[in-house]
């Protein structure tokens, strides 16, 4: 799977493509996807990150990934040059909870 070119997707489009993904959800002021992943120590959390980090490189879509705490990540996706959520973030989430599952 590869990046491709992508409008972004309106509000209720969005809300159907992250209905039954546990946890994800959508902010319509910054326009993006977000979730929170806990683990049991920061070691486990940058592990996570790597995955995270190939699955990205590999569709060529990078999504904004914050450590903090002990081992917390938040993951956000989103699209700027096309002003919010597309294709390409859909499929990278569904990439991580392949991952997670």
């Amino acid at each position: 799977m590869r990046y491709k070119m992508s409008s972004a997707l309106k509000d209720n489009d969005i809300a159907k493509a992250i209905k039954g993904m546990d946890g994800w959800s959508y902010d319509d002021v910054y326009r993006c996807i977000r979730k929170e992943f806990d683990f049991d120590s920061f070691e486990s959390a940058a592990t996570f990150v790597q995955h995270v980090a190939s699955i990205a490189s590999e569709i060529g879509h990078y999504p904004e990934i914050l450590i903090y705490k002990k081992g917390s990540v938040r993951i956000t996706a989103t699209t700027p040059d096309e002003g919010g959520v597309t294709d390409n973030d859909i499929s990278l989430i569904e990439s991580v909870e392949i991952l997670v599952s």
